[in-house]
């Protein structure tokens, strides 16, 4: 390929895809992470475990930068490292997205590479069904982002006085008219398949940060005697952790109006009915007088953390007390839980506003 769009670091991006798939199980620590950098540095020294699609489109407008999102929006697990396009060959242009599939596992090295598998475990399919799915998806992204290149500038033909030649016109005409509605249905066809896939992602998202933050709470957190210790983290978590914290208050509020909003609803066939007994369990621990609290102490800790935002040969780093660093961390987990039921409630309050749209799309 002899043009570049974009790149990231084959580590980095293996890293951001360990981080979701582990995001279930919490949050990955220091040691972790080095554990992850290293296997695959090796890894990557003696094999190229890479795989990519190509892309060979006709002459048009394609939106890459688009595809690209959504391709890293869509496939979480797969590790996205190049986009490369080249000049069009026999009329054609392609393009080419380099990536790395990963899977987790519960034995031996958490973290492993495999195409089928990896599809198999975000779309909860077998392999041979979730392989076609993924096709089909990328398929559907690909010709949501492309268009034909269309002719501006059309002549106008002369004025005809047969009566034959205006109805050919007006023939015409009426076949251009139900070609452009075939062309529109079609694509809001492919519009409402994208959008269901990617409540899909979400749902699956959101549903891993409720069990990432049950989880969280339901471990022993006893105090350490080095809660003093100045700790190393990357800025990246360092701001990930400081955004949920500072918006724990809004969330708390969302959550708040939700269950008020769905506590005489009658929940029946709910699978996550434990869960959320769990949820209120945590809940009850904390007062409206914490949350409140929650912006002076992410003052006080931003106070006392140093930012090393370009230090030599080296990515930006933070240095915090670990009291501070687990106190962001108890507080980005409670933020997943309460963000993780309001998506459980929110979806409660839509299917009891419209069930005829529901049982409609249950039959389709």
């Amino acid at each position: 390929m002899s043009d570049e769009l974009a790149s990231t670091d084959l580590i980095v991006a293996i890293e951001k895809s360990c981080e979701y798939l582990y995001a279930p199980e919490g949050s990955l620590n220091d040691g972790q992470r080095e554990k992850i950098r290293s296997h695959f540095q090796q890894l990557f020294q003696w094999m190229d475990g890479s795989y990519h699609l190509e892309l060979l489109l006709e002459p048009g407008e394609f939106d890459w930068r688009s595809f690209y999102q959504a391709l890293q929006q869509f496939f979480p697990q797969f590790a996205w490292i190049k986009a490369q396009t080249e000049a069009p060959k026999h009329g054609k242009r392609m393009y080419r997205f380099d990536f790395v599939p990963l899977i987790f596992r519960k034995t031996g090295f958490p973290f492993a590479v495999h195409l089928e598998d990896s599809l198999a475990q975000q779309f909860a399919l077998s392999s041979e069904e979730a392989l076609k799915h993924g096709k089909q998806l990328i398929q559907e992204l690909a010709n949501q982002n492309f268009s034909i290149n269309k002719q501006t500038e059309q002549s106008l033909p002369p004025i005809q006085k047969s009566e034959e030649k205006v109805q050919t016109a007006e023939s015409s005409a009426n076949l251009v008219r139900k070609e452009d509605m075939k062309q529109e249905t079609q694509s809001k066809a492919r519009l409402r398949a994208v959008n269901q896939k990617l409540e899909m992602v979400i749902e699956k998202l959101e549903l891993s940060m409720l069990y990432s933050g049950i989880q969280y709470f339901n471990q022993e957190h006893n105090e350490e005697s080095d809660w003093d210790k100045r700790i190393k983290i990357s800025l990246r978590e360092y701001t990930y952790l400081l955004q949920k914290a500072r918006f724990l208050e809004q969330m708390w509020d969302l959550n708040g109006e939700l269950v008020n909003k769905t506590e005489k609803m009658t929940v029946t066939g709910n699978k996550l009915v434990y869960e959320r007994d769990q949820v209120k369990q945590i809940k009850a621990n904390f007062s409206t007088r914490d949350i409140h609290f929650v912006i002076y102490e992410c003052q006080v800790i931003e106070s006392r953390a140093k930012v090393h935002a370009r230090p030599w040969f080296r990515k930006p780093y933070v240095k915090l007390m670990k009291m501070d660093y687990d106190n962001l961390l108890s507080k980005a987990a409670y933020f997943d839980l309460l963000q993780g039921e309001s998506s459980i409630l929110e979806k409660m309050v839509r299917e009891q506003k419209d069930p005829p749209a529901k049982n409609a799309e249950e039959v389709g």
